[in-house]
């Protein structure tokens, strides 16, 4: 060990670069679930790595939940059921491959159901401030019609303060990921247009009225109604699938 880790760190690095691989071979179909690995000396000659390298990661594949290190018997792939899905690296490339939105719809209808709960807690301990912050952000969004750039990073803070203001990490966490990764794919179109963004302002200034009420099932509900809604009309607006 040298005496700023560097001979630590390498291994890792290079472990990084076979778990990107192997996962995506995995997840992507490529070495279906049940088949049994090389062992670390094969895949070491596979990669051009040494044995600790390989050693390594096989080990973050297996925190991955994508294979299963069972001593004398090899490392077998796991099937889908043991993914750890949501691991950002995990989730990030099966969105790659998630050509019929399955799981998009899935993580949108988690999203819908923690946020629409988040936001009935909200209502009753978001602060004065609090209010005065999403007022505020609403009248922005009024305004940033034809800035979707602006317009987004306006709705995703709206979303933050009350899933914050709800008190749940792990909720804020997990739709924090959905946020990071369900919003990357380049088989959906944005709706960018004026009078789309317009409707999603009113949808606030809804939302937000039922806050100000301190009315949580009818903020439930209509944080429910406006994710549901907005991700339909995303879904339908979707591109040219990914080429072959």
């Amino acid at each position: 060990m040298t005496h700023d880790g560097n001979r630590s760190a390498r291994p890792a690095r290079l472990a990084s670069v076979v778990v990107d691989e192997l996962s995506h071979q995995i997840i992507g179909g490529e070495i279906p679930a049940g088949t049994v690995l090389p062992t670390e000396g094969a895949l070491g000659e596979q990669f051009g790595f040494s044995r600790t390298v390989m050693r390594e990661a096989l080990k973050l594949l297996e925190e991955r939940g994508l294979v299963k290190v069972e001593q004398g018997r090899g490392t077998k792939v796991q099937p889908r059921d043991s993914w750890a899905l949501l691991d950002a690296g995990v989730l990030q490339i099966a969105l790659e491959y998630d050509d019929d939105l399955v799981l998009l719809d899935d993580l949108m209808m988690v999203r819908s159901l923690l946020e629409s709960v988040m936001a009935q807690v909200a209502a009753v301990s978001l602060t004065d401030d609090d209010l005065a912050q999403l007022a505020d952000n609403v009248d922005q969004m009024t305004r940033a019609t034809t800035d979707f750039e602006t317009f987004r990073r306006l709705d995703l803070s709206f979303h933050r303060v009350v899933m914050r203001a709800s008190g749940s990490e792990i909720g804020c966490a997990i739709v924090g990921t959905i946020h990071a990764y369900g919003g990357r794919r380049p088989q959906l179109n944005d709706p960018t247009d004026p009078a789309t963004l317009e409707r999603t302002a009113a949808e606030h200034q809804a939302i937000l009225a039922a806050l100000v009420a301190r009315d949580g099932a009818l903020a439930a509900q209509r944080v429910a109604a406006h994710i549901d809604s907005s991700w339909a009309e995303r879904r339908t607006g979707r591109v040219a699938e990914r080429p072959a």
